[in-house]
């Protein structure tokens, strides 16, 4: 597990943060909660502990990292038994950080009774909608340019803002877990494409479909294994026959460690419409595995140390294209294996932990938003 330096706050009052975050999903904001929260865990000098749904993914690993949990039932988004659960935790100089909508909401009106400080983690690049109830918010953290762009023309203050991008756990991913069984087992020799995606519209799978019939036209050897499920899989499933690209295209659905099948692929394509940042795009930079991603949102973000290539989003042919650059060209491969390494230092937990830090601080020098 990745250390944090016991000096991170040692000129500081302490801190008692409280994080909220529903892990009715198992995805890349659960597990940065995760990791966020077992680095905090091990600072002196900060009080951390994680509300979440009792029996979840999320609970049972923070458990497992000793992270102190608060378990209650979360059985629907907006379940008021989540602020019965926070009540008897707050008080003015508490800090409550939400991960996700659900929790905003939730947090935002257990304060709103008992008192607190909020803080918010804003992870994807869609138009806010509930503008007011962004501008209550003590801090926002958004995850990348355009996300903080996204709360900006929600009128939150820019002074409120603080863009902190995912982090990478280097020392996880040395440690690779075993195959999943829900992947059916490869022949080493036969190489693949991987992507880690929910199956949803802003996701782009349908448009990764399209990429693969171009690809298996000249690369017939070439297999893809999305791993995630969501609303649309029947609808890619259809897609994916009327292709002819059933024996071409896996769709074993959801499994808890992506990284292993990531680490023996050849390549991984992220073709969102949408997407705040994109954490999963960091651990195969992590592991050396080149990235084709879409320019939009965070994603030129995530790969602007290098890793990758970008192409514009919703167009199959440049993504097939780019894919079969990477698959032709070895040296492209090595250098971009190489620098996408490199890269993945930048995204470092301590740093992660370090910036949150300044963000909880600086609400020490400051009164509650209204």
């Amino acid at each position: 597990m990745t250390q944090v330096s016991a000096s991170a706050g040692a000129d500081a009052t302490r801190l008692r943060v409280i994080h909220v975050a529903s892990g009715r999903e198992w995805r890349g904001g659960q597990r940065q909660v995760l990791v966020l929260a077992r680095a905090l865990a091990a600072v002196p000098d900060v009080e951390t502990s994680v509300v979440t749904g009792h029996g979840t993914t999320l609970e049972e690993r923070l458990t497992a990292a000793g992270v102190t949990v608060h378990p209650v039932t979360w059985s629907m988004g907006l379940d008021p038994r989540v602020v019965a659960g926070l009540l008897p935790e707050l008080g003015p100089d508490v800090i409550v950080h939400a991960h996700d909508s659900h929790a905003h909401t939730l947090a935002d009106a257990a304060i709103r009774i008992r008192g607190g400080r909020l803080v918010v983690t804003r992870r994807v690049d869609f138009p806010i909608r509930r503008a007011g109830h962004w501008r209550r918010v003590d801090r926002a953290i958004a995850l990348s340019g355009p996300v903080r762009e996204r709360l900006l023309a929600a009128e939150v203050p820019a002074d409120r803002i603080a863009i902190i991008p995912p982090a990478v756990d280097r020392d996880a991913l040395e440690q690779v877990p075993p195959w999943p069984a829900a992947v059916p087992m490869r022949d080493d020799d036969r190489p693949f494409i991987v992507s880690v995606a929910a199956l949803t519209p802003e996701k782009g799978v349908d448009v990764l479909l399209e990429a693969a019939a171009h690809l298996h036209a000249t690369h017939p050897a070439i297999d893809w294994i999305v791993l995630g499920d969501g609303p649309q899989r029947d609808r890619l499933l259809a897609r994916r026959k009327a292709l002819e690209l059933d024996d071409v295209v896996a769709f074993p659905g959801h499994v808890e460690h992506p990284e292993a099948v990531m680490a023996r692929a050849r390549a991984m394509v992220q073709p969102s419409r949408s997407e705040g940042f994109g954490s999963t795009v960091l651990d195969a930079l992590a592991l050396g595995i080149p990235v084709v991603a879409s320019q939009t949102g965070g994603l030129p973000e995530s790969l602007a140390g290098g890793g990758g290539l970008l192409v514009p989003a919703g167009d199959p042919g440049a993504l097939a294209g780019a894919v079969t650059r990477i698959l032709d060209d070895p040296a492209l491969h090595e250098r971009l294996s190489g620098d996408g390494r490199a890269a993945a230092e930048g995204f470092s937990v301590p740093r992660l932990v370090s910036r949150t830090l300044d963000v909880y601080r600086s609400l020490a020098m400051t009164t509650p938003a209204p």
